[in-house]
């Protein structure tokens, strides 16, 4: 009895020797059950998140995003036609793009895709930090082709999202497959899956806290996906700040959008098996809080499939959050903590961190320039049937 006696004081000793560890890296952890703390109920809520940008996925029962009243956050929903307040943006679309595409051919395409994800995101609210990543990692390797929503290709050859730096971490496969489905049955042929994509993309911030803008559209589907290009075209987290710059700029980006598009990661997540490593190292100690390295360390313990926010105050919205905590050195990946320590990015983190509705206004500006990049347009490509395959009668030219 005396031994079990001096195990419980021992273990009740240890747990409370955490505490001031866990209120110092999150401060918001023990005041009154934040709905935003990763902690709440007894247990580590089940989260989305992104390796680098974008995000890999957890089902579960998750709350819904809240407004700052506590109130469900109520995801956006428009009709045809209906002119919603908007950041306005002065640039025209590029690429052979246009805004209101599908006017005339098939007019109900936005609301169907609002309407498809307006349920998805209440049943499973990881869905749209994974639309993000989606959108990503499909634009950032051979342009927005909707070529990662591909399962194969009439060559055979590995397609993108079996990739490794796709795989297990992508998924909204589903969501999207479901507004495809709607969409053939309103207007068969008509709205190619690259678009929906678009528009998903679109729907998934809105709904976690962006302002609404418009999409231009008359993106096609490509043909092709392979595996083998996606390893040079996005980033990694234990990528350096000169590398993720030079990646970017290839892309047509400045270090300034680069870094506003960083800010996707207000509303992921990360496994532990992926930064445990930064935790243990250390040399990579150094450049931690300490507060904030004990509460990762201890909610990812021995377990590598436990999952951690990016940002630890307000992980289901999208807002500027997320740069204060990097600046504090609060951050999951090598790669976010190397730019808030390289003046050439930290110095434009501290200004975002300050403005809310600038940093909005950026990664508007900032997302229409990603969802251009290398579109194919007018008779290149295809309008696919179903998102995962290529059209029958391609698939004979191809083969």
């Amino acid at each position: 009895m005396a031994s079990r006696g001096r195990i419980h004081l021992s273990i009740t000793f240890v747990f409370f020797a955490i505490l001031p560890l866990l209120a110092s890296a999150f401060p918001g952890l023990f005041q009154g059950g934040n709905p935003d703390s990763p902690f709440q109920n007894g247990g580590v809520k089940t989260f989305f998140g992104m390796p680098i940008f974008g995000g890999e996925g957890e089902t579960g029962e998750t709350s819904p995003p809240s407004n700052d009243d506590g109130e469900p956050k109520k995801p956006l929903k428009h009709k045809s036609g209906y002119k919603k307040e908007e950041p306005r943006i002065d640039e025209p679309a590029k690429g052979g793009l246009k805004e209101g595409f599908y006017e005339k051919t098939c007019p109900r395409a936005e609301l169907i895709v609002n309407e498809v994800l307006n349920k998805a995101f209440y049943n499973d609210s990881g869905l749209a930090a994974a639309l993000v990543r989606l959108f990503f990692h499909d634009c950032f390797v051979t342009g927005c082709d909707a070529s990662i929503l591909l399962d194969k290709t009439p060559t055979g050859e590995e397609v993108e999202k079996t990739s490794s730096a796709n795989g297990e971490f992508v998924r909204g496969h589903e969501a999207i497959d479901d507004i495809k489905n709607q969409l053939e049955y309103e207007c068969p042929g008509i709205v190619s899956c690259a678009d929906i994509l678009a528009f998903a993309n679109r729907e998934a911030l809105v709904f976690s806290g962006l302002p609404n803008y418009k999409v231009a559209a008359g993106r096609r589907d490509g043909l092709a996906s392979l595996a083998k290009n996606v390893d040079d075209n996005v980033p990694f987290p234990d990528q350096n700040t000169q590398q993720i710059i030079a990646l970017f700029n290839r892309k047509g980006f400045t270090v300034e959008e680069m870094v506003v598009l960083t800010g996707a990661h207000s509303i992921g997540i990360a496994h532990c098996a992926n930064i445990i490593d930064r935790f243990q190292d250390q040399q990579k100690r150094k450049n931690i809080e300490p507060g904030y390295h004990g509460a990762v360390g201890f909610s990812c313990g021995n377990n590598p499939n436990q999952i951690f926010p990016f940002d630890t105050m307000t992980q289901y919205k999208m807002d500027s959050h997320i740069y204060k905590q990097l600046l504090k050195k609060k951050a999951l990946i090598d790669s976010d903590q190397a730019m808030a320590l390289d003046p050439r990015t930290s110095n434009i983190m501290k200004i975002l961190a300050d403005d809310q509705e600038g940093w909005f206004g950026k990664f508007i500006k900032s997302i229409i320039k990603l969802g251009e990049i290398e579109v194919l347009t007018g008779n290149q490509g295809e309008i696919r049937k179903q998102c995962r395959a290529v059209n029958p009668d391609t698939r004979g030219i191809l083969g």
